[in-house]
């Protein structure tokens, strides 16, 4: 059986990205009901997020699938690091789609760029986790 992370900002992640998925269906069910938005419309924008979010959640209970190492290499600061990107991209993503939901809902339209901007974010944590995690490799190997 595998080691469930409990630190205090591996629950506060968890639980912020479960209130911010939570949020993102309150204003999706508003935004139909306002707006007289189809409901296949909603259910397959609800649909959507919950399989990628189930998704990431499934990647960050098996870190060794996201950078393809076998389980005795992924341990210790590798699978710390392989947790924590997979959470920030989970976290990031719903963060973004919510924050494009509230601008709907609310009525602004939200720039062009700003779906850029969030796949740059999310580009940049794996950067950065990837970066960390293959100097561990190398020096690993010396």
């Amino acid at each position: 059986m595998k080691k469930i992370e409990t630190s205090a900002s591996a629950v506060l992640s968890e639980a912020l990205g479960a209130v911010m998925f939570g949020v993102y269906i309150g204003i999706q069910i508003y935004f139909a009901m306002t707006y007289d938005v189809r409901i296949g419309k909603v259910l397959m924008n609800l649909i959507a997020l919950a399989l990628i979010y189930m998704g990431l959640s499934v990647l960050s209970f098996y870190p060794e699938r996201v950078n393809g190492l076998p389980k005795e290499i992924c341990s210790g600061k590798i699978r710390s690091y392989t947790v924590w990107m997979v959470r920030l991209v989970k976290l990031i993503f719903t963060g973004g789609i919510l924050f494009a939901s509230i601008c709907d809902a609310l009525g602004y339209e939200i720039e062009k760029g700003y779906h850029l901007v969030v796949a740059v974010l999310i580009l940049l944590a794996v950067i950065v986790c990837e970066a960390r995690i293959i100097r561990i490799l190398r020096n690993n190997r010396k």
